[in-house]
Formats: structure tokens, C-alpha cells, sequence
């Protein structure tokens, strides 16, 4: 399984995990209440964020590629 893990701050983490190719468990942390959601890649967004992100690394890092 392939994790991410982002802590927010000292109390606060995001963790999502890939349980299968649509799939994903998102437990979030807030002032020590553990969240847990299971979420398809379309209601995460993930798809759109990952070719968000590409887009704009390209831009920043290769203006000139268009």
C-alpha cells in the first residue's frame, strides 16, 4: 500500500492511503479526534490533482515546453 503522510501542525496530520487502484483510506487527526474516510479517486480528486500539479510544475520549470 502506498501512504502519504502530511502533519499539520503539532496536534493536527493528514494521512491517505491507497488501499486498492480506486480506493483510498483518508484518516485525518484534529485535536486528537481520528477521522476516518474511504474515498473513491473521483471523490478525491486525485486524478485532476495529479495532472494539476504536473501542469504546473511544467509551467514553473519548463516555460518554454509548449
Amino acid at each position: 500500500m502506498k501512504s502519504v503522510n502530511f502533519q499539520l501542525d503539532h496536534h493536527n496530520a493528514l494521512e491517505i492511503t491507497q488501499v486498492d487502484d480506486q480506493l483510498f483510506e483518508v484518516r485525518l487527526e484534529l485535536n486528537g479526534r481520528i477521522s476516518i474516510f474511504y474515498m473513491t479517486r473521483a471523490q478525491l480528486g486525485a486524478d485532476q490533482q495529479i495532472e494539476a500539479i504536473h501542469a504546473q510544475l511544467l509551467t514553473d520549470y519548463f516555460p518554454d515546453s509548449d
